[in-house]
């Protein structure tokens, strides 16, 4: 009977291990710090239908997040790897120090649950599929007199 491999020996154990320090840096609030992790073929399939991204744009929206919000930890969940994909199941907190979707910043702490699979190629990000509500998100952070 041929042993099991050992697990830090697996194909996908260093993705999985990039995929979580990547998730960490959401700690900065530093989009640059973000993009250290990503290919420069990247392409983001955003939630909902929306239009993909590159790097460039996939920068301006992470510059949006983190002026709108703060104090970010991103909670890796569960984690599934298989060859260049990494699936994570994440619950993000943050507070919500500035504007986002027209809602000035309340100062509440807000909880995004999302999913995030990564295609990583040569330790680069160079695909991302990203699943969430962007009305939860909102829903937190309304006030009595918001719109």
């Amino acid at each position: 009977m041929k042993p099991k491999p050992e697990r830090s020996k697996l194909p996908s154990e260093p993705n999985k291990i990039l995929a979580l320090r990547y998730f960490e840096k959401y700690s900065t609030g530093d989009a640059e710090a973000l993009m250290e992790f990503i290919g420069p073929e990247y392409v983001l399939h955003p939630q909902g239908g929306l239009d993909d991204m590159d790097a460039e744009e996939r920068k301006r929206d992470e510059i949006v997040f983190f002026s709108a919000f703060s104090d970010v930890e991103a909670v890796v969940e569960d984690q599934i790897a298989e060859g260049e994909k990494v699936a994570n199941r994440i619950t993000m907190y943050c507070t919500h120090n500035g504007r986002y979707q027209s809602v000035p910043a309340t100062g509440k702490r807000v909880t995004i649950p999302y999913i995030d699979i990564l295609r990583i190629k040569a330790g680069k990000i160079i695909e991302e599929w990203v699943e969430f509500d962007v009305n939860s998100i909102v829903q937190q952070i309304k006030t009595d007199n918001a719109p």
